[in-house]
């Protein structure tokens, strides 16, 4: 991760300052307050995955706002998701207060006045992290996902440990990725993105036989995302880790446009496609390119993208230079 802003070597007297400045820079204007500044640190670390970014936040307790007039001011249509990993934060935004708890997830958004605070106690520092992504990003309404805008979420089960889980080994492993690994792995934490939102949205708004299918879906999807070069990934695993017959899991289906089977092989396929259009990875062997996203068999991955696409992979590499 690259340091966005470390206080630790600036004067005493400059550090909340600088901390506000490089907030209100980044992403939004907003005004803060803070009741002990000789002790304020700020700590924060940058990922930058394309559209999406993910930082990590060391913030002494304070508190501030996003007014109106500031929304007028500038609006870059923003949304925040933070997960609280320690101490305690809290989030107001649409009438409603989120306090969150170690692991806890928070939803909110530049376009509406917001209030926040770190270390409610005053007392403590608060970490997190956080992922900033443009509302463009999302194939969801927009009047929709606000609904969830302040409402803590649980991030130690279900998909909110999968999206939480996700992060902290983005967060973990950053000095082995290469530039074109962080734009493959932005396109990942969106679809994650998209179906923890989903899912919540099934579940805060209605009980009904289909929004459970739908949110079991969304959470299967996002399964199948995360493990998708796992050679090992088969329907009989996915049903497994969900805890259902292989049988639900093929119902589930159904009415989907693909099989499970069907559904795997064409986004190892897409990946693979991808890879073949990256000038950074000219260098790298087509069957490299498979086995790096699950394929087991390059004979079989060679037809299987002839037959998608109307080209081997060879041919279609050297078509798209």
């Amino acid at each position: 991760m690259a340091i966005a802003l470390s206080t630790d070597d600036l004067p005493v007297a400059e550090r909340f300052e600088r901390w506000l400045e490089h907030v209100s820079r980044t992403v939004a204007p907003v005004g803060a307050t803070c009741d002990d500044r000789a002790r304020f640190r700020a700590v924060v670390d940058v990922i930058d995955l394309g559209a999406v970014h993910l930082s990590t936040q060391d913030v002494s307790a304070c508190r501030g706002r996003r007014t109106a007039a500031m929304i007028r001011q500038s609006d870059p249509e923003m949304f925040y998701l933070l997960v609280n990993t320690h101490g305690h934060s809290a989030i107001e935004q649409n009438g409603r207060r989120a306090v969150l708890r170690p692991s806890d997830l928070v939803l909110y958004h530049t376009s509406r006045p917001f209030y926040f605070e770190t270390g409610v106690n005053r007392t403590e520092n608060s970490r997190g992290l956080m992922l900033t992504f443009p509302g463009t990003l999302l194939p969801i309404a927009h009047r929709k996902v606000e609904r969830l805008a302040a409402t803590a979420f649980s991030g130690r089960e279900g998909i909110g440990a999968l999206l939480s889980g996700f992060l902290l080994t983005l967060t973990r492993g950053t000095q082995s990725y290469r530039e074109a690994d962080l734009g493959r792995l932005g396109i990942v934490l969106t679809d994650l993105i998209t179906a923890f939102l989903a899912y919540q949205l099934d579940e805060v708004t209605t009980i009904s036989v289909e929004a459970g299918r739908q949110s079991m879906l969304f959470r299967i999807y996002a399964y199948i995302q995360v493990h998708l070069a796992d050679p090992a990934l088969s329907p009989a695993g996915i049903a497994a880790a969900h805890h259902m017959s292989l049988r639900t899991l093929h119902r589930l289906f159904e009415n989907e446009a693909d099989t499970v089977a069907g559904l795997i092989r064409s986004w190892r396929l897409d990946r693979c496609r991808r890879d073949l259009l990256d000038p950074a990875l000219a260098g790298r062997p087509i069957r490299a390119t498979a086995l790096r996203w699950g394929f087991r068999d390059v004979t079989g991955f060679s037809r299987a993208f002839r037959a998608t696409y109307g080209l081997t992979p060879t041919a279609y590499r050297q078509r798209h230079r």
